[in-house]
């Protein structure tokens, strides 16, 4: 085993748990917010997708983002350049809704190609700080970053079902 078979474990179980956790939710269930200043799954979701493939894309390989180059904002109807990152409560509140099994197709092509660019590397190139915005932010740290956060946005969606649904439901 390398780091490599690390990071697929990693990154296999959290999306295999947030495609669990979305199982047979409505579209307001979806939407929930706690509180007003709350996030709701949609938006959850959405974010996940972009930050994999803005670290990724951007930061990892100073290439356009998958949301950018295949024009999945528009077949969303979702913002352009936004990732969800310092959004308001009323900016969470007024995402536009979205085809949920469209935005999984849109995550499920950016893990393809975030495991075409993991499979690209050796142990060296985890010691690299690509990008000139965040100097000594390695790549291993960035992989590292990326399980941490996408791990507590999963957590986040399980929660957020769990207030809507109970315990095991």
């Amino acid at each position: 085993m390398d780091f490599k078979d690390i990071v697929r474990f990693g990154f296999n179980e959290y999306l295999a748990a947030l495609i669990s956790a979305l199982e047979g939710l409505s579209s307001d269930e979806r939407r929930f917010q706690p509180s007003p200043d709350s996030h709701h799954i949609d938006f959850t979701v959405w974010h996940m997708a972009r930050v994999e493939d803005d670290w990724i894309q951007r930061f990892a390989q100073s290439r356009d983002t998958v949301w950018n180059r295949d024009g999945w904002y528009q077949r969303l109807c979702m913002p352009e350049r936004d990732s969800g990152f310092g959004y308001t409560g009323e900016q969470v509140q007024t995402l536009p809704a979205y085809d949920m099994s469209q935005m999984i197709e849109y995550y499920q092509v950016v893990r393809a190609e975030t495991y075409h660019y993991l499979d690209s590397l050796t142990e060296l190139d985890l010691g690299n700080a690509p990008h000139p915005r965040r100097p000594g932010y390695t790549v291993a740290q960035m992989f590292g970053h990326l399980m941490i956060e996408e791990g507590q946005h999963v957590g986040q969606v399980a929660y957020l079902r769990g207030i809507q649904r109970g315990l095991n439901a």
